[in-house]
């Protein structure tokens, strides 16, 4: 496997996670700010203090847990690349990188001469359920009554992002082929954390665990037929035009 980019985390979770840590410093900034105010016993500002203290605190929390889960997000993304790692040097990894004009990331482009693939990665803990493009997910509570949880569309993600890099392609392609052939870009969603229990009906992309990653695009038959000088002049041109961290 070629490292056409080397990995940190995607550019979406790196946002995210330098947001989530720049706003926690911020809240206990307030709640030390708080508590200097009250233990100065001067009216107004001891009142200040006081309601200061809690409000930093609540959404110090909220922070902290939001930043927890962006982490596990980018530890999924480095369980999916060192599973990709095992391909062999006919394929090419980019990693993090916005495809114009899409606004969000993608995980991971793999290129190889059996196909174009798009890894989007998810490190959801939980029971989550899919049946076509209809999503949930679902978590046990401490006195064993289930809840919900936000889960947006990954299969619709991996879709857009599958024809996002497609039109990328054929907006590229005197700069990649000397014939353009049938282009098709295999979405895979990969579900990473250990804890995931996963109910899927009729899913309208790929959806593989870690340890079946490899196998799955090795064994590709579907995808764009490429040569050796096709593969890398497209990660050359994802590489110039893409943006990334």
């Amino acid at each position: 496997m070629i490292l056409l980019k080397k990995h940190t985390e995607t550019l979406y979770v790196w946002r995210n996670i330098q947001l989530n840590r720049s706003r926690l410093l911020i809240f206990v900034t307030l709640i030390l700010l708080g508590f200097l105010l009250f233990i100065m016993d001067i009216v107004p500002y001891a009142s200040v203090g006081l309601i200061l203290i809690p409000i930093a605190y609540g959404l110090g929390i909220y922070t902290y847990r939001k930043h927890l889960i962006w982490g596990s997000g980018s530890e999924g993304e480095k369980i999916v690349i060192n599973e990709l790692k095992k391909l062999d040097d006919t394929y090419c990894l980019i990693s993090g990188v916005v495809i114009p004009p899409n606004r969000g990331d993608v995980d991971h482009i793999v290129l190889g001469r059996n196909g174009i693939f798009v890894v989007e990665t998810k490190n959801y803990s939980g029971e989550v359920s899919c049946n076509g493009d209809v999503w949930g997910r679902r978590k046990i509570g401490r006195r064993g009554k289930p809840y919900p949880l936000e889960i947006g569309n990954p299969s619709n993600q991996v879709k857009r992002n599958a024809k996002v890099l497609k039109d990328f392609i054929l907006r590229h392609q005197r700069e990649i082929f000397k014939k353009t052939p049938h282009i098709w870009v295999e979405g895979i969603l990969v579900f990473t954390n250990p804890a995931v229990v996963l109910k899927i009906k009729n899913p309208t992309v790929s959806i593989v665990s870690p340890n079946k990653l490899v196998e799955f695009i090795k064994n590709n038959t579907e995808g764009t037929g490429l040569s050796e000088r096709e593969v890398k002049n497209l990660g050359n041109v994802i590489m110039k035009h893409a943006e990334y961290l």
